[in-house]
């Protein structure tokens, strides 16, 4: 990894190394388990739930694969580096799914007795604290809007 990648991924949470093996391994990963993998697109999510307890506060760090079609969505968890995943959640109209936006750039999609609350981010800077319970991938604005307008739209 050279000195400019090693700025981009302090600046930007992933190099081009970083990036481009992630997003192939996000693929991978969604194409295992969801038959037509590759008629979705897929965008990375996070999200961090706080919550204070008496002596402290505890923070809760979730990563998400999401893919997304017209009709439908499926959410995977998966770990930080990408090694451990759940199995792949199917929200669409024939099951009661709901999907929606909010203006704070939080996507949710729910079913009866499943929900997720899905951020999808540019980036998360290298530096920051939370970095580390990240997956190291870039996405750009475009690919964040569009998915958000796809939950706006609704199903």
């Amino acid at each position: 990894m050279g000195l400019l990648d090693i700025v981009k991924k302090l600046a930007t949470g992933a190099s081009d190394e970083d990036n481009r093996k992630n997003k192939a391994r996000m693929r991978e990963i969604f194409n295992s388990l969801v038959e037509g993998g590759d008629d979705y697109k897929l965008i990375y999510c996070h999200l961090e739930n706080y919550n204070d307890v008496v002596v402290a506060s505890v923070t809760v760090h979730s990563n998400f694969i999401v893919g997304y079609k017209p009709g439908e969505v499926v959410v995977i968890q998966v770990s930080p580096d990408l090694t451990e995943y759940g199995e792949a959640e199917v929200f669409n109209k024939e099951n009661g799914a709901q999907v929606a936006a909010s203006w704070t750039g939080f996507c949710s999609v729910a079913k009866e007795g499943k929900m997720y609350q899905l951020e999808p981010i540019t980036y998360s800077p290298g530096i920051n604290r939370g970095a580390k319970y990240c997956v190291a991938v870039t996405q750009s604005s475009e690919e964040v809007s569009a998915f958000h307008k796809f939950c706006k739209a609704g199903f």
